[in-house]
């Protein structure tokens, strides 16, 4: 009977821990400026998806720590999806300094696990 692992780095993917703990700051300060909104603006449906995605980051990040092998898919995919949502609560509901900063941040996260996705293939 085969036992189950949860998949790791492989030697070459634990050779970029430096670049991988950028979109992981990264992604755990965008979790502390979702979440901090809730200090700011008047509780809204809009704004709980926001610190739902803060805690999504936040997720994100600390598994980008760990070394869980998967990462970087999440990286790439769930902050795209927050950029997306951002930039339409930007131009519909609520502008606001933090969707912006926001946006920036997604686009950075994406990036730079698209550039490491890309780098563990090879």
């Amino acid at each position: 009977m085969k036992k189950r692992r949860v998949e790791k780095m492989n030697r070459d993917q634990r050779n970029q821990n430096k670049i991988r703990l950028v979109p992981a700051f990264l992604l755990l300060l965008s979790f502390i400026t979702h979440d901090s909104q809730l200090f700011v603006y008047k509780l809204s449906l809009s704004l709980e998806i926001v610190v739902l995605f803060g805690i999504f980051y936040l997720i994100i990040g600390v598994l980008y720590i760990l070394g869980f092998g998967y990462s970087p898919h999440l990286g790439s995919i769930i902050p795209a999806l927050g950029a997306a949502l951002g930039i339409y609560r930007f131009l519909t509901l609520i502008p606001n300094p933090f969707s912006v900063f926001n946006v920036c941040l997604d686009a950075v996260i994406v990036s730079i696990s698209i550039v490491i996705l890309m780098r563990w293939r090879k």
